[in-house]
């Protein structure tokens, strides 16, 4: 059985009163009482009780500000069904979502975003776009008191409470190694990725470099293209890089724009090996016709439930969660469906 608040006390020989303020972090207690405290709780592995905080919390609302780039890219409906299912589960500690959702990776949008948020917002998860800006204003945010949750795409040097996400350098680098398995080891490898401002999406294609060129000597990689994740620009893009390179054989899909993708590949008449990320309908559907030969998924939905988790973790049931909350990579092909 869990060590309660009365057993430390009892242990660290003070008052369950001066345990409650070491555990929470509040003033009225020495630097050496507080560690003796806190090194005992660690020990003796001590969990908050949390049906009591959920009484605590009964009369709270803990408002949850939820910032998404996601307009336009299904990847996001599974996370959000994510985000939603942890706010029903935890519905009676407090939690409450707010959505705010915009397309593609617009910094200013997102900043607009932030600074428009509620004054009472004190918990923020949100897919954060890689440039000083956003930087600088999640390190305000951070800074003034409020629990950041970055999820789905991470900055560096960057504090906030946790990231929520694939691993997209050991998913670029599992991308790799498909592409060199299916291809049984020669091609011209062409990948199409969503933005150089999500720093996930660059690793992706570091990952597969880094395998496709170090470890497959007949494999050429003959470049890459952003779609900002969208169907359109993919389209138009991926047209333009087919009539310009007559040799590309294989197409790595690693973000969002399948479905234009995919259209450019078929008006162009070629035979061309396509691979992707993710289990969206469009992923599926191409998956069951043949013009994906096998998808990398990376678990949306928990992704999502993560997410909320991490809110719920630090703000009600105060336990320190993990820096780096990393997704599982699963692969899928048409008989995995």
């Amino acid at each position: 059985m869990a060590i309660t608040v009365k057993e430390i006390a009892e242990l660290a020989g003070v008052s369950r009163g001066t345990v409650d303020r070491a555990l929470k972090n509040r003033p009225g207690i020495s630097v050496e009482t507080k560690k003796k405290i806190l090194d005992i709780a660690e020990k003796y592995e001590y969990t908050p009780n949390i049906i009591g905080k959920a009484l605590v919390y009964s009369g709270k609302r803990i408002k949850v500000a939820v910032v998404l780039n996601s307009i336009g890219n299904p990847f996001f409906d599974d996370v959000k069904r994510g985000i939603f299912a942890a706010a029903d589960e935890f519905v009676n500690y407090g939690i409450e979502i707010s959505l705010f959702e915009f397309k593609g990776y617009d910094a200013e949008k997102q900043l607009e975003i932030l600074n428009k948020l509620p004054k009472n917002i004190e918990n923020i998860i949100l897919t954060p776009i890689c440039c000083e800006k956003v930087q600088k204003a999640i390190a305000k945010l951070v800074k003034s008191g409020i629990h950041v949750v970055t999820l789905s795409s991470e900055l560096e040097n960057v504090e906030r409470t946790v990231y929520v996400g694939c691993d997209y350098l050991k998913s670029g680098k599992v991308a790799g190694r498909l592409v060199g398995l299916l291809s049984g080891g020669k091609a011209n490898l062409f990948v199409v990725t969503g933005s150089s401002q999500h720093k996930g999406h660059r690793q992706r294609v570091q990952g597969i470099r880094s395998i496709t060129e170090n470890e497959y000597s007949d494999i050429n990689f003959i470049g890459s293209a952003e779609n900002q994740d969208d169907d359109e620009i993919a389209y138009s893009t991926v047209s333009r890089v087919l009539n310009e390179h007559p040799e590309v054989d294989f197409v790595y899909i690693i973000a969002g724009g399948v479905n234009g993708t995919l259209r450019a590949i078929h008006d162009s008449g070629r035979k061309i090996s396509v691979c992707s990320f993710d289990d969206t309908e469009s992923a599926k559907a191409a998956l069951l016709n043949g013009s994906i030969l096998a998808t990398i998924c990376q678990q949306p939905f928990e992704q999502g439930y993560q997410s909320v988790k991490a809110i719920f973790d630090t703000v009600v049931a105060k336990k320190k969660c993990r820096e780096k909350n990393y997704s599982e990579l699963s692969i899928k092909v048409d008989h995995s469906l």
